[in-house]
């Protein structure tokens, strides 16, 4: 196999960058080391965007009571190059794509809808964005979590 087409899954270039730098740098949420058990209680799900010249990934993160998800799609816009994002909470047990995305009209009503564009070779600043947003979900949802497990324990 050649060069090009070594792991090639139909993603575009960008996003498959986005993606191996998140894999590579960005993907531990260290606030939610789990000391017991020895790993991160944060943990991503990956699928696939496709929306036919628009192929990139969609990666999801539920909060640590499971009760809500976010998600966020990132791909090579079709006209402008950009690398977008798209953002939304959805809970799913399976991997989200375009098809089964419910942003609640929120976001995407339109192809230039997007929560987020960075320029083409803008693959850090998009990977970063994107591992921010995921830290501050967590960050955000651990906060309610504890808060509704010391009411439960009447820990308060």
């Amino acid at each position: 196999m050649d060069l090009f087409n070594y792991m090639q899954d139909g993603a575009c270039p960008a996003a498959r960058a986005v993606l191996a730098y998140l894999q590579r740098e960005s993907t531990n949420i260290e606030d939610s080391w789990n000391k017991e058990y020895h790993c991160y209680d944060a943990r991503f799900e990956i699928g696939r965007w496709e929306n036919c010249r628009e192929q990139g990934y969609i990666v999801s993160l539920k909060n640590k009571d499971h009760s809500q998800q976010l998600n966020i799609a990132f791909f090579e816009h079709r006209n402008s190059n950009d690398i977008c994002c798209i953002k939304w909470l959805q809970y799913s047990i399976n991997s989200l794509s375009i098809d089964t995305m419910d942003t609640k009209g929120e976001v995407y009503n339109t192809k230039w809808d997007v929560s987020k564009s960075f320029n083409y070779d803008g693959i850090i600043e998009c990977a970063n964005w994107i591992a921010g947003e995921f830290r501050q979900f967590w960050n955000t949802t651990k906060k309610d979590y504890v808060v509704a497990n010391s009411i439960l324990t009447n820990e308060v």
